[in-house]
């Protein structure tokens, strides 16, 4: 699939933070993002993504919908000391304006485990993204919320990573992070302006791929996952969505 990402060379984090002001959005394949965000694929982070084994059937579904499992927490950041402060659990709720689906209502989902929270892998993609969002908006305090999703594919049923369709979440920023794939086709992240004017196609497929989006001014949607091959057990698709929104 050819990649309508805007290209660049240079460093990672600067070619997201020019793809970010001048385009709305940024895709980077997962060795660009390891080596910026200084991550491998190791022991560490196999027991990282294991954390995805270990979510829960999301229960608020209104289209009826047993194939996507998550859990659910929230920090705050302050570029002036670094830190990232978990806040107090609480409910997850979007206006029915934003997510005709699943809006206007609390939605209790139970919170990150704390060896997800306390994870270096976790601290590492979060500085990552920080570092790039701080220099892309000029602005350094951020509201930050964390879903791990599973979404998955079984025989005659389909995975939908974005139920609600084409959509934006209602923040600053939206960034949905690869952490793998078993077993499924499908899944094509689609980008529009504002105006739902069509800007780029891209697939995630890759550890650590990710694509990130200025929610203000651009809209997404990704398509449904298919199980590859029914015989065998297992079918998804693993990633880490990241909401960010300035304080």
């Amino acid at each position: 699939m050819e990649n309508n990402a805007p290209q660049a060379p240079a460093n990672l984090s600067q070619q997201c933070t020019d793809g970010l002001v001048t385009n709305g959005w940024w895709f980077s394949k997962g060795e660009r993002a390891e080596a910026c965000f200084g991550i491998e694929i190791d022991a560490a982070w196999k027991n990282f993504a294991d954390h995805w084994n270990r979510l829960l059937l999301d229960e608020y579904m209104r289209d009826g919908g047993t194939y996507r499992y998550r859990r659910y927490s929230a920090f705050e950041y302050d570029a002036t000391d670094g830190i990232f402060r978990l806040l107090p659990h609480a409910p997850y709720e979007q206006s029915k304006s934003v997510n005709h689906l699943n809006g206007g209502f609390k939605r209790h989902f139970e919170p990150l485990e704390n060896s997800f929270i306390d994870h270096p892998l976790l601290e590492k993609i979060l500085t990552g993204f920080c570092r790039i969002l701080c220099e892309a908006a000029r602005h350094d305090r951020w509201n930050i919320k964390i879903h791990p999703y599973r979404i998955v594919a079984r025989d005659g049923v389909n995975g939908k990573p974005a139920p609600e369709g084409l959509h934006q979440d209602g923040v600053d920023f939206i960034a949905c992070y690869m952490i793998g794939r078993v077993n499924v086709t499908g899944g094509m992240s689609m980008i529009t302006d504002a105006s739902k004017e069509f800007l780029g196609e891209v697939e995630m497929n890759s550890p650590n791929d990710f694509v990130i989006c200025n929610d203000r001014e651009t809209f997404h949607d990704v398509s449904s996952i298919v199980a590859e091959n029914l015989k065998m057990p297992y079918a998804y698709r693993d990633v880490l969505v990241i909401a960010f929104e300035k304080l």
